[in-house]
């Protein structure tokens, strides 16, 4: 498989990935809006818009390259040790497909255990688990980081904004 069709492929499942979430996973899984403040759903709406924008870019850009046969430059489409003189890589416009199912997997799986298990467990596995696919091999580090954000997000969205988190609670 080509690195073009490698990164077509990429763009297209980003591409789905964000209308699944625009049209499903958001409406879904946002709480109904308590007629002050900003919807809940805005800013999920707003970075998923994002995502799929750019993703749609850089897919219309491949696909005017590959129709019109003008050459994607080798410094965009080739790892340094792919090209022969080994330099002028760039990762812009590059899709790896590994990393990005190890993200969007463990984001999937988050928003079906929130609604299974709770905002907090699931929170707390997510972040366990993202930590380890970058790399974090530190587990004491890693429980503390964990520990600390579902805190400090479930005080402020409870709390502080008033927001009730999705799912099951473990506090009342």
């Amino acid at each position: 498989m080509t690195r073009i069709r490698r990164d077509t492929i990429g763009y297209l499942l980003i591409i789905g990935f964000c209308i699944l979430m625009l049209t499903w996973a958001i409406p879904v899984y946002t709480p109904a809006y308590p007629g002050y403040g900003a919807p809940p759903a805005m800013v999920p709406n707003v970075a998923v818009c994002v995502m799929l924008f750019m993703a749609c870019i850089s897919l219309v850009r491949v696909v005017l390259a590959v129709s019109m046969n003008k050459p994607i430059p080798v410094a965009e489409t080739n790892f340094p040790g792919e090209q022969g003189d080994g330099g002028g890589f760039t990762q812009v416009g590059r899709v790896n497909l590994k990393h990005l199912c190890s993200i969007m997997i463990p984001c999937v799986l988050l928003l079906v255990a929130i609604d299974l298990i709770g905002y907090e467990l699931a929170s707390f596995a997510f972040l366990m688990i993202l930590q380890y696919v970058i790399g974090s091999r530190k587990w004491i580090q890693s429980v503390v980081v964990s520990v600390v954000l579902v805190v400090v997000l479930y005080v402020t969205m409870r709390y502080g904004f008033g927001v009730p988190v999705p799912g099951p609670q473990i506090f009342q």
